[in-house]
């Protein structure tokens, strides 16, 4: 019987690329074992449009799809959260599912304000499910490195691989489909990254 594992993509601030790392995720994660993305995004639903523009190696459902049948043989349930939840609803994540994702940018504003949240969390409740990863890094470079690993001597649970920030992402939000799909030359590096995260995830 094929144990299901649960992964919450989630953040507080705008523009970090939170559904785009859900849905090129779940097809890194499709390649592993099936999988299944719930679009809980209800203002913009942008998996679910993605989902209609081009097809894809895994299911993308709302939150009212989901029942037994449907998860029957799933090895990943992928979640795009709502954006920018309570510090209540992301200390709920934590409880319920297996993995919780949290993006951030590079900038210092960025950084401060996954520090500040970080320990809002730590203060209220267990954050061992909880991870950051950095995400629209300049492709040249070592930002994204150094915000990694600033947020790490901060005492933050942060992802080795850093997410980089490249045209074919833009692409491929606009013809729906995953990064490594389109026609680009740096498709192959963004999907490195994407595999990246997902051999991170599911150990």
């Amino acid at each position: 019987m094929t144990k299901l594992k649960r992964i919450a993509v989630t953040s507080e601030k705008g523009g970090v690329g939170k559904s785009t790392l859900a849905l090129n995720l779940a097809g890194a994660l499709a390649e592993q074992g099936k999988t299944v993305l719930v679009d809980e995004d209800e203002r913009i639903q942008s998996c679910l449009q993605w989902a209609e523009l081009a097809p894809l190696p895994f299911e993308v459902v709302a939150p009212a799809q989901v029942e037994p049948a449907l998860l029957k043989g799933v090895k990943y349930l992928v979640v795009d959260s709502e954006g920018r939840p309570e510090v209540e609803d992301l200390l709920n994540l934590a409880k319920e599912f297996e993995l919780v994702l949290i993006p951030c940018g590079v900038s210092r504003l960025e950084i401060s304000s996954t520090l500040k949240l970080w320990k809002r969390l730590r203060a209220e409740g267990t954050l061992e499910n909880v991870r950051v990863v950095i995400t629209k890094s300049a492709p040249v470079g070592r930002m994204g490195q150094e915000a990694r690993d600033a947020l790490r001597e901060a005492g933050v649970a942060v992802l080795e691989t850093v997410v980089r920030r490249y045209a074919a992402h833009e692409r491929a939000a606009e013809n729906g489909g995953l990064v490594r799909d389109v026609r680009d030359p740096k498709a192959d590096d963004a999907w490195q990254d994407i595999l990246g995260v997902a051999s991170e995830v599911s150990q």
